[in-house]
């Protein structure tokens, strides 16, 4: 079975996608990307050949407010369907998954003008401006939440190693050695400065814990209370070391919180964006899942909120065991599986 997957800009619209590969290992998995994030984080799968081939686009990011860019918006997209077009025909897969993001909006059209079946799959309570369009094109559109009507609600897409994550090589990872607990900071691929600065703020909090910062790809966190990394690849191992968590709102990071319960405390992105991250962490917070709190005023609130975390974490936890439904990976496999030799010869 070949398939063609895509997505991109943040690690949100690619790992995912690396869940899906690693479970379609016997077949042959290609990635339609441009030359950024995506391309980055697939190089390790290219290499081991669990992806045969990485196909790269050109896809101008699309924008939410009125610019002058936008107006060229048109003939950007015409190009980028033109070289995903190219890659689909050379290809012939049997079906494209699309986990959203710009990268994916020219795929899902050519696939579509080429009659290749193709799913999407939405993991935001609110779609995103990509798949608001893909929907139009796509043969089947799948959800974490059921945040549309035509949306086939069939959870998140998580890696099933977030069930066994090792505590020891996650204190290793960390540099800890277990005797306090442990309070991890991750504010998303690309980092989340005022997360850090309240972090920065708060050290009184390193009394009472060890401190794990994630900062992003390329980015450095000058704090010498802290210990941190741009990335990990074992977050199943960090997980399983952690007691709480101090997180954005990005619905995969809560539902591998979640799934590997542990509580968080949310500080959704408010600026330059839809507003999604809102959604989502109120809807963990009515669930029981972890606590949300506002942004602007989070040097004030923070250590106040990670104690009382800490300290109810046993109420958390139970809610969080509930929730087993959000680990979505295995439907959406079969759905993808179901495709198989399917394709007009």
């Amino acid at each position: 079975m070949k398939t063609v997957f895509c997505g991109g800009g943040t690690a949100g619209h690619v790992m995912p996608n690396l869940a899906l590969i690693d479970l379609l290992a016997s077949e042959t998995n290609y990635y339609v990307g441009t030359n950024g994030m995506e391309k980055q984080l697939t190089e390790n799968y290219v290499r081991e050949g669990r992806i045969a081939e990485y196909c790269e686009i050109y896809a101008e990011k699309m924008q939410r407010k009125v610019t002058i860019k936008n107006l060229a918006l048109p003939f950007f997209l015409a190009k980028s369907i033109r070289q995903a077009k190219n890659h689909l025909k050379r290809i012939r897969p049997d079906v494209v998954f699309s986990k959203g993001g710009y990268v994916g909006l020219p795929v899902v059209i050519a696939a579509k003008m080429l009659k290749i079946p193709t799913i999407i799959h939405e993991s935001d309570m609110t779609l995103g401006l990509a798949n608001r369009i893909c929907i139009h094109f796509a043969s089947e559109f799948l959800s974490t939440y059921p945040c549309h009507k035509k949306a086939k609600t069939v959870g998140a897409i998580i890696r099933e190693s977030i069930f066994e994550g090792d505590k020891h090589k996650g204190l290793q990872t960390m540099q800890f050695d277990g005797k306090k607990p442990i309070l991890l900071v991750m504010g998303g691929s690309l980092g989340a400065k005022a997360i850090n600065q309240a972090i920065e703020k708060s050290q009184a909090l390193s009394n009472k814990f060890d401190i794990f910062v994630i900062c992003g790809k390329g980015k450095t966190f000058d704090c010498s209370f802290v210990h941190q990394a741009e990335f990990v690849d074992n977050i199943s191992d960090v997980l399983a070391a952690t007691s709480v968590c101090v997180t954005r709102g990005g619905s995969n990071s809560l539902a591998e919180l979640t799934l590997a319960q542990v509580p968080f405390l949310t500080v959704p992105l408010t600026k330059c964006s839809r507003g999604e991250q809102v959604k989502n962490a109120n809807w963990f917070a009515k669930h029981g899942c972890g606590i949300c709190v506002d942004e602007d005023n989070l040097q004030n609130t923070l250590q106040s909120a990670v104690d009382a975390l800490y300290e109810n974490r046993q109420g958390f936890i139970r809610k969080q065991q509930h929730q087993a439904d959000l680990f979505g990976t295995k439907k959406v496999l079969e759905i993808i599986l179901s495709y198989k030799n399917t394709k007009t010869k």
